[in-house]
């Protein structure tokens, strides 16, 4: 059973980690310039982003007891971890 110093200090690290996806994605966003050739980059840099947050994300549920989103990072990159 987890406590609720463990809950509150997961739901920290994932607003953190969050806010670090919002601000790659911005970046993404701002360099893409709406072109089939700049896509690849575009959707590469989402892809990094999203599978750096989910993977933060489970490396704090770990720590913290908790279970994560481990079908969704397979999903998502095909990796486990």
């Amino acid at each position: 059973m987890t406590t609720q110093a463990q809950e509150a200090a997961h739901k920290a690290a994932v607003a953190i980690s969050e806010g670090t996806r919002q601000t790659a994605l911005g970046a993404a966003k701002a360099a893409y310039n709406n072109t089939p050739a700049a896509w690849p980059a575009y959707n590469a840099a989402v892809l990094a982003a999203d599978s750096a947050h989910l993977r933060a994300v489970i490396a704090s549920a770990v720590a913290n007891g908790l279970d994560g989103p481990r079908q969704t990072l397979h999903d998502l990159t095909g990796s486990w971890v």
